[in-house]
């Protein structure tokens, strides 16, 4: 009998140990719902502006990127009802199950509700990589073809593995439960872990590389839109990346923590892809001409700045004019810099 059932008159006949993955099965699914709350907001958020630009200028890209979202949108509303009733036939429905609800939760995986949970989840976490190696191939665009290639080819390979793990994942979960053979569920969510860390790596190494060049070449009040940490944390989908993290390797140490992870890893990667398709269709993500336009319109604007210290556009003191070559020298020196970024 643990401390808890000595001390209070109330408590329930059960483990310390099952009390707590109790516990934890019960917080994942609340901690759940505050994410899915977030992905509420942000999917209104995407779809009222994708619609108003999609009335404007009927762009094919604004189409299928509302597409996009409102596909992992019903993913993950679905997935969100089939886990909360799973969590009440394990609370409440099956109370009485031998080992209490936490081993319900790990043993009825084949569950027809748990089913819905699990197709929901792997879809979503399948197309929602696909999108982040996409950004992956926008960032590296500038690149030329070859290194493209090069650079796209460990992603796209991994991304094919993490399908077919996964469909080896569902096959397995349809007649028994992860927890019963770890090493495949491991193998899953591994290569998906790996692929999203690899990715988020490359996109923070090259975000961070353009913020140092662009501040070296014209200056660090040009660090904005495209480099600044909110930019780099959300175009690099690192929140997501923390939190499979997170999962993992309490998972993989068998410990009942990761179930509170377990339950919000879904919710939080598509967080994660809507807060990027929020910033593209504000226009403030990175495209494939960000490197060559915001630098040039740095150095323009750098240009209208020295034609305004002019006050006379025929005839200028000396001093301003040797003001002027300075600047001339200088917006000289930043085209070569830009040059060498190009």
């Amino acid at each position: 009998m643990s401390l808890a059932n000595a001390t209070n008159p109330y408590a329930p006949g059960e483990t310390a140990a099952t009390i707590y993955a109790e516990e934890t099965w019960l917080q994942g699914n609340l901690l759940s719902n505050i994410a899915y709350g977030a992905e509420l907001v942000l999917f209104v958020m995407c779809a009222h502006v994708l619609t108003q630009q999609i009335s404007r200028f009927h762009r094919t890209r604004e189409m299928v990127l509302l597409a996009f979202v409102s596909v992992i949108f019903t993913l993950g509303t679905l997935f969100m009802g089939a886990q909360a009733k799973f969590t009440q036939q394990a609370f409440i429905e099956n109370r009485n199950f031998p080992g209490g609800p936490a081993a319900y939760e790990e043993v009825m995986y084949s569950d027809p509700v748990d089913e819905i949970a699990n197709v929901c989840f792997i879809v979503g976490n399948w197309l929602m990589d696909g999108f982040l190696v996409w950004r992956f191939m926008v960032i590296y665009m500038d690149f030329g073809r070859s290194w493209l290639v090069i650079l796209m080819a460990l992603p796209c390979m991994m991304l094919c593995c993490s399908v077919g793990l996964g469909i080896t994942f569902l096959v397995q979960t349809s007649a028994s439960s992860p927890f019963v053979d770890v090493n495949m569920t491991l193998a899953y969510y591994v290569m998906s872990l790996a692929l999203n860390v690899i990715v988020t790596i490359f996109i923070t190494g090259r975000l961070m590389f353009y913020r140092h060049r662009v501040k070296r070449a014209l200056g660090v009040t040009h660090v904005s839109t495209y480099a600044n940490a909110a930019a780099i944390f959300i175009e690099s989908a690192m929140l997501y990346a923390v939190f499979a993290i997170l999962f993992l390797v309490p998972f993989g140490l068998n410990n009942a923590l990761g179930n509170v992870f377990l339950q919000t890893v879904s919710q939080v990667q598509t967080v994660s892809s809507l807060m990027i398709v929020y910033r593209i269709a504000q226009g403030q993500a990175w495209t494939e001409k960000t490197n060559v336009e915001a630098l040039t319109s740095g150095i323009n604007l750098q240009q209208l700045a020295t034609m305004q210290t002019s006050k006379d556009p025929n005839t200028r003191p000396e001093s301003i004019a040797s003001k002027d070559d300075g600047s001339t020298a200088a917006t000289s020196e930043r085209r070569a810099n830009v040059s060498e970024m190009v």
